[in-house]
């Protein structure tokens, strides 16, 4: 028989064929096309799909294989492209319908799947299921229905990927019937799992329930870490069918940062169709509760929510004190009200003293979209400061939404007069400090991405500090007018507390033009364990063009001392570690902020011609500096390069003198800066050079010489003017540290860690033989006067002092233990 044309037409599926049947065998090509929706049970496909196939095998047994291939699929949060699908209709020995496949690309890498299926009445069923696509990996077999219960019998594992940003999630799920109804039963374990976009990571977790599918009794244990604080909980529930939809149950107890917590009564929460509802009731470990009942349904929101006695260190780890607060939503449609009325006791930071606890109440209301605030704040040191706003809002009901609008007009009036400290420890905090005697009276306009002022401002006895850096700020006094959207300041002094000062005065404009200059002198930038520096010059604050506040400026620093130190001791060699048990890595699960508080553009250019002094780790080096800060104060970007001016390198207790060529590539991060530095030492025997490159964080030393010499062979004469094979036991012992210390950067060094005990820059052991042992030690007292002691030995004991008069100019002046006394003086060239 030959089909010359045939053609199906069903009410979303569409297909037509030709071919041929001969002597019972079946040869017939399809092309089909589909319009969706289609629904097996609860799972719906949308979109539609175009393909070809064939129908083969014998009219006994038919065939029919459909081929589909989709640019994109949109697949919820695993978008896939190129996927080529493969559907097979054919009675299997086990029961089953045909076979489905499908793979893919994507962002994640491959992505494949298949299953067997048969369609029993109402639905479908898949066994053999295997999928590995977007960090999921399920197999399996699962049933669909639409009147009854899904059965399946699952085991599932979730990776890094489009379903979890870090982490994993392992178990099995399990759908049966039995006789008083459907049972399910429920293992799932968490590892360090982060959701994709969440600021909440989990580093053990455990979800377990078996039961009845229709009251499913659960327990749940997790614990992990938040952007603010560590957390942990633990309880038991049921999940309740409630057609349609269903409710949680829940009963237990947890822990956020140092606060306990636990429910007063059994927490519900509900999902019934357009319905969701929570009623929630927990106490603090430090006396306080928390109350929380809320209901969207349909078009309509109602949200009431407590606060009694609360410490204010649940919300943020570094401030004490109790607040209680009542807020009330309700609204229908494009309509949403409410109040919020709030008190605070005794806030401030921890530690702080009581003196400086912050009295205040907060009043708001949300009404026909406008937002006004009240806010009143004291204390017993004579603060006092208030604040009225009115915000624009868009806020509804439906959906459910409450935001603040940053381009329409806002109103307000603003006011403080005392010691600004308790105020930005509570509003900002952070690793800056502002403190001080502020007054300022001034009414807010404009919008809030573009702040219109009027008013005074002023501070007396200001101080600033921020702990990264240790810039210091003392004995401040601000003197400043605020007019639309222009600052003037006719006064700006302030102390670094190290002899440096900063000065100034001019306009400081939002429109991005400004003339506020501030000159420094002497002025100490930096103060901490790694660096000092202090510099001159003049910066301006202004505006760039996206309104944000940015420091310009060239500045000459006059000095810097910067340590190459490393907290790992003398000696020691760094090991890589695998951790176990290692707390959750939560660089995926916040938005990484380094530091807290306000952020201020940089941009800024550093020069020195000298005086950048590198010391630490055998190093002994003068720098001269061409550089540029950029970046936020939050995140500060430094580039640019140091130029070697002079210096020493210390190696084995011998001194390399620098190449003046020896370059320093600078970067934000040590493991980014580059080196390219070089050191030689001249002995009469030979020259020996350290080359250092690699980063800052791993630097990579090399040795070399002239005449060409082993490593071993260069240290020794270089230690003790001989041959490896003429040294005593304990000069071989030194060797052996020495040649380790340059393999692997570290090693048992006794030598070393004495060295480092004692303060000296110089700590060797010689002889052993027959000329008895020696113990030599020396100092730099100054950058160019070098003072040696020895002890022991034939010639007994010595002292030796060399200066250093020019580079290639030494004095050189030794006092012996008999009476004997030298002076000499080396010259040394290069050619």
């Amino acid at each position: 028989i030959s089909l010359a044309s045939a053609e199906l037409n069903g009410a979303a599926v569409k297909a037509t064929s030709a071919g041929v049947l001969e002597n019972g065998a079946l040869k017939f090509k399809l092309d089909w096309s589909a319009d969706g929706p289609f629904r097996a049970g609860p799972v719906e496909i949308t979109g539609k799909a175009r393909g070809s196939g064939a129908i083969t095998g014998t009219l006994a047994e038919p065939r029919a294989d459909l081929l589909a291939d989709f640019d994109a699929l949109d697949v919820p949060r695993l978008p896939l492209e190129a996927a080529h699908m493969t559907l097979t209709f054919m009675r299997r020995p086990d029961g089953s319908s045909g076979l489905v496949t499908l793979a893919a690309t994507s962002e994640y890498g491959p992505a494949v799947g298949k299953a067997a299926f048969r369609f029993p009445q109402g639905g479908v069923d898949l066994s053999d299921v295997a999928i590995d696509a977007g960090g999921l990996k399920a197999s399996g077999a699962l049933a669909l229905r639409r009147s009854t219960p899904s059965s399946a019998d699952l085991k599932i594992m979730l990776s890094k990927g489009a379903f979890l940003e870090a982490g994993q999630v392992t178990g099995a799920v399990k759908i049966i019937d039995a006789s008083g109804g459907p049972r399910a039963s429920l293992n799932l374990r968490a590892v360090n799992a982060v959701l994709p976009g969440s600021r909440v990571a989990i580093s053990t977790g455990q979800l377990t329930a078996d039961g009845p599918l229709d009251r499913l009794p659960y327990a749940a244990d997790a614990k992990g870490a938040s952007s603010n604080a560590a957390w942990a909980f633990n309880g038991k529930g049921v999940i309740s069918q409630t057609r349609p939809g269903y409710a949680i149950a829940f009963d237990g107890m947890g822990r956020y940062g140092s606060r306990d917590l636990r429910t007063l009564e059994t927490a519900v929460f509900k999902i019934a169709g357009r319905e969701r509802s929570a009623r929630l009731r927990l106490a603090a470990s430090d006396g306080g509760e928390i109350e929380l009942d809320g209901r969207l349904a349909g078009d309509t929101a109602q949200v009431r929510a407590q606060l009694r006695q609360l410490g204010l260190g649940l919300f943020n780890e570094d401030l004490t004190g109790k607040i209680d607060a009542d807020l009330n939503l309700a609204g229908k449609g494009a309509r949403l009200d409410g109040t919020l009325d709030a008190k605070l006791e005794d806030a401030r930071a921890k530690g702080s003293d009581a003196s400086q606890g912050l009295d205040g109440t907060l009043k708001a209301r949300l009404a026909d979209s406008s937002l006004a605030i009240d806010a009143d704040f004291t204390n017993t040191g004579g603060l006092k400061a208030t604040a009225n706003l009115v915000l624009p809002a868009e806020a509804s009901a439906a959906p459910f939404r409450v935001a603040i609008n940053r381009q329409k007009p806002i109103r307000g009036r603003v006011f403080a007069d005392g010691e600004v400290k308790p105020l930005w420890d509570l509003l900002v905090g952070g690793e800056r400090e502002l403190a001080g005697h502020v007054r300022l009276d001034g009414t807010l306009g404009g919008t809030l991405s573009d702040i219109r002022t009027r008013g005074e401002a002023s501070v007396d006895d200001g101080r600033f500090s921020d702990g990264a850096t240790g810039l210091t700020l003392r004995s401040v006094i601000l003197r400043a007018t605020l007019t639309d959207n222009v600052i003037n300041v006719t006064r700006a002094t302030g102390a670094d507390g190290h002899g440096g000062s900063a000065t100034g005065s001019g306009r400081i404009s939002q429109d991005g033009v400004s003339t506020f200059k501030l000159d420094l002198t002497g002025f100490r930038l930096i103060d901490n364990d790694q660096a000092t520096a202090s510099a001159s010059g003049q910066v301006t604050l202004d505006r760039d063009v996206a309104g944000k506040v940015r420091v310009a400026g060239k500045l000459l620093v006059e000095r810097a001392d910067v340590s190459a130190r490393t907290p790992t001791p003398s000696g020691v060699v760094p090991m890589e570690v695998v951790e176990v048990n290692k707390p959750v890595d939560l660089r995926a699960a916040q938005q990484a902020v380094a530091r807290q508080g306000l952020g201020v553009n940089l941009d800024i250019t550093l020069t020195a011609p000298r005086r950048i002094y590198l010391r630490g780790r055998g190093l002994d080096v003068e720098l001269s500096l061409d550089a540029h800060v950029g970046g936020t104060t939050n995140r500060p970007v430094l580039s640019g390069v140091a130029r070697v001016v002079r210096g020493d390198y210390d190696f084995a207790g011998k001194r390399f003198e620098f190449d003046e060529r020896g370059v320093v590539y600078l970067a934000t991060s040590p493991r980014d800066i580059r080196l390219s530095l070089s050191a030689t030492r001249d002995d009469p025997s030979l020259t020996a050079v350290v080359s250092i490159r690699g980063t800052a964080a791993k630097p990579e030393i090399t040795l070399s010489s002239t005449p060409t010499l082993p490593n071993d062979e260069v240290l020794s004469n270089v230690l003790f003017g001989r041959s490896a094979s003429q040294l005593s036991p304990l000069e071989a012992a030194q060797l052996a540290s020495a040649l380790s210390s340059l393999a692997g950067g570290g090693g048992f060094d006794v030598i070393g860690n004495l060295r480092t005990f004692a303060g000296l820059d110089r700590l060797a052991v010689g002889g052993g033989g027959e000329s008895g042992m020696t113990i030599s030690g020396g100092k730099y007292l100054t950058d160019d006067v070098y003072l040696e002691l020895t002890g022991g030995g034939r010639e007994g004991p010595s002292a030796q002092v060399e200066w250093r008069v020019r580079k290639n100019l030494s004095i050189i002046s030794k006092l012996a233990g008999q009476g004997d006394g030298k002076l000499a003086v080396r010259w040394r060239k290069d050619y």
